[in-house]
């Protein structure tokens, strides 16, 4: 693929991304018109959980934070959040510069403080799928929170 297709395929991976972030921002804000937020955050947090263990289902039974980290390679997806992997003796770094769902929050107006809560509600993703393989992770940096890049930490327990 040349370094015109790939940053094309990026270009269209991160506008589907943004457009699931969109519809994710308007159905929570749709909802908690209609009930109490913390109902609603709760409906949210479960549902995206949820999804991190449908996900964990489809990765081979010896599922590892190094595989973790060369899924997000081998895929591509490391392209689209222009992430650096490292694995180390005692797991594997993911380290995200670029995310097109904070990117969709903030074109839609979004505050600081809803973008900062999608972003920790999209993480229940991640956090099912290490529940479900018994790896330990730890985001230390959210680019969601104000940081300048995500740092996903994955650790055998």
């Amino acid at each position: 693929m040349s370094d015109e297709q790939q940053e094309e395929m990026i270009g269209k991976v991160r506008a589907a991304v943004k457009d699931r972030a969109t519809w994710f921002a308007l159905l929570y804000k749709s909802f908690k018109e209609v009930l109490p937020e913390t109902e609603v955050q709760k409906a949210a947090r479960n549902a995206i959980y949820e999804f991190g263990r449908l996900k964990a289902k489809k990765d081979p039974a010896d599922f590892s934070p190094e595989l973790w980290v060369k899924r997000h390679v081998d895929k591509g997806s490391y392209l689209v959040f222009d992430s650096d992997v490292e694995v180390n003796p005692e797991g594997a770094v993911q380290q995200m510069k670029h995310c097109a769902l904070v990117e969709a929050w903030k074109e839609m107006g979004c505050s600081d403080e809803e973008i900062d809560l999608f972003c920790d509600i999209a993480m229940e993703g991640d956090r099912g799928r290490a529940d479900v393989h018994g790896v330990r992770m730890e985001l230390e940096e959210r680019i969601g929170r104000g940081d300048p890049y995500c740092k996903l930490k994955i650790f055998n327990k």
